[in-house]
């Protein structure tokens, strides 16, 4: 597989979720996950509608960094990529919406 390809099967994989998240945020009843659903629907157009803006914002205002965790990468489905240490597969080139986590605060809240 060349990287072309991995790039159209990376996307094909972000418009499935987005898509699925889209759905499942009018569909859940409990809250919690409700909140989860609609914090990476939001990650997702922020990062794919707003890329330019996201970054800078996330330049001027993140601290921290990723701790490497898995938790992110399971919310709603376990991520393919993820191994079964909750190691990314892909971490240098994991997608955009990866590489930005957390965006704010409230992305930091759902997973405590």
């Amino acid at each position: 597989m060349n990287r072309s390809d991995s790039h159209f099967q990376n996307f094909r994989l972000e418009i499935g979720n987005f898509l699925a998240f889209a759905g499942a945020v009018f569909k859940l009843r409990d809250k919690r996950m409700r909140r989860i659903v609609w914090g990476t629907f939001r990650r997702q157009i922020l990062v794919y509608f707003f890329t330019r803006k996201t970054l800078r914002y996330i330049e001027k205002n993140r601290q921290g960094a990723c701790a490497a965790c898995g938790v992110c990468c399971q919310f709603i489905r376990k991520c393919p990529y993820l191994t079964n240490k909750n190691r990314c597969s892909l971490y240098e080139g994991r997608h955009l919406i990866c590489k930005v986590y957390p965006i704010s605060d409230y992305d930091i809240q759902l997973v405590s």
